[in-house]
């Protein structure tokens, strides 16, 4: 018998922990016992496993806007926002968040992966897109979904990126360059600085996926252009609401022109129902809170930093920013499921990610920090962590290309 590799192996070690009863996908939380804890089946554990990075998903303020608006407006819009979905709760969530990022205007979309979707209607036939090798699965269906001629370059490598966008000038192509702010699998930032500059230097179009980065960084939590002072460089920006903001929904901001095209050409936008009032009150109250407040990202930043100061203890390597996400390599699929149900039982909560999300032998625990943790849940994943798996690169920068989940 020859041998397995890649997502014929990975089926192969989820159906031996599913014979074991270590199966990780589909687990169902039964319960929070505590801020930044479930009860994962009867197991309490501490959450690694939550974007919910500034813990606002059970903040009081931005559970009571969504109560107020499913008592006023009902649970659901039951049009597309084109048609009948389009209520005050949205026209004043894309009003404010357009604010917010200082951008002329925002499409609302019913998660994050639709609004990157919707994207698919500015790639038409006359340009090429370049991506990150790394972007995310949404941006890749994006990009297959459009018109344009696609190109990768290597994973946050300037030089690559600038060989590609002189062969798009030399064929007479318009430019699209794709990344994202803080890359979902290992956290690292994006070299947008410089990866603006090249865009302006061939007039190409640079959008940047801000899910893991806006709410989070910057001096006002604009994101990974914001702190790196490069923002107003950035032509369209994508996001989530179900990350930092702690609710549910997902956005493209841009200029009015741009929005407007995607509001009535961007078929994953147009043609699905809009956020449900509720989701869409429970982002304006977050947003408001992300605005007015930076409590929740100093706290993260600071128990961040506590993280990654002990796995540089147990020898890892730190990335280029204290990311509240830590991807951990965890040798081939068995070896990973293992561990992760080990972590499980010993109270940590994590998420596997196996071939073919990465590469073969490759596959990796992912930890996410969020502001509803405590000092004693960072040491206590450290010491997890110490015990199974306790040295190697954490960077999470797996080999090209690999797109990356959610």
């Amino acid at each position: 018998m020859s041998d397995v590799s890649g997502a014929a192996a990975s089926w192969a070690a989820v159906n031996r922990a599913r014979d074991d009863g270590g199966y990780p996908f589909f687990r169902r939380v039964t319960g929070q016992p505590a801020p930044g804890e479930v009860l994962v089946e009867g197991m309490r554990a501490i959450n690694a496993a939550s974007g919910d990075y500034l813990g606002l998903a059970s903040n009081p303020r931005v559970r009571e806007a969504a109560a107020c608006a499913a008592r006023d407006l009902g649970v659901s819009c039951c049009g597309s926002p084109l048609a009948s979905g389009t209520w005050s709760v949205h026209a004043e969530l894309a009003e404010e968040l357009a604010d917010f990022l200082h951008r002329p205007a925002v499409l609302l979309a019913t998660t994050g992966f639709q609004a990157n979707l919707a994207l698919a209607c500015l790639l038409d036939e006359d340009r090429v897109v370049i991506a990150d090798r790394h972007i995310h699965a949404s941006l890749v269906d994006a990009l297959r979904l459009g018109s344009a001629k696609n190109r990768r370059f290597r994973h946050n490598t300037p030089r690559h990126l600038a060989r590609l966008l002189e062969e798009a000038s030399e064929h007479g192509l318009s430019p699209v360059v794709v990344t994202e702010g803080a890359f979902s699998l290992g956290g690292e930032l994006a070299v947008l600085p410089e990866i603006a500059d090249l865009a302006g230097r061939y007039a190409a179009m640079l959008i940047v996926d801000g899910a893991h980065d806006i709410g989070v960084l910057g001096p006002s939590g604009r994101g990974a252009g914001e702190h790196l002072g490069c923002e107003q460089k950035i032509d369209v920006l994508t996001g989530t609401f179900s990350k930092a903001f702690g609710a549910g929904g997902g956005f493209i901001a841009g200029s009015t022109e741009l929005i407007e095209h995607c509001r009535v050409f961007g078929r994953a936008a147009v043609y699905s129902a809009s956020m449900p009032p509720p989701t869409a009150a429970a982002a304006l109250a977050a947003l408001r809170i992300i605005r007015d407040e930076c409590e929740q990202r100093a706290a993260l930043a600071e128990l961040a930093d506590r993280l990654h100061d002990g796995l540089a203890g147990l020898g890892y390597v730190r990335p280029n920013w204290s990311s509240p996400i830590v991807a951990l390599p965890a040798g081939n699929a068995d070896q990973c499921l293992h561990t992760w149900r080990a972590m499980l039982e010993a109270g940590v909560f994590a998420t596997p990610f196996l071939p073919p999300g990465v590469p073969p032998g490759q596959s990796r625990l992912r930890l996410s920090i969020t502001a509803a943790h405590t000092e004693a849940h960072i040491d206590h994943i450290l010491e997890v962590v110490g015990r199974l798996l306790p040295s190697g690169d954490s960077t999470g920068v797996a080999a090209d290309p690999i797109p990356c989940p959610a």
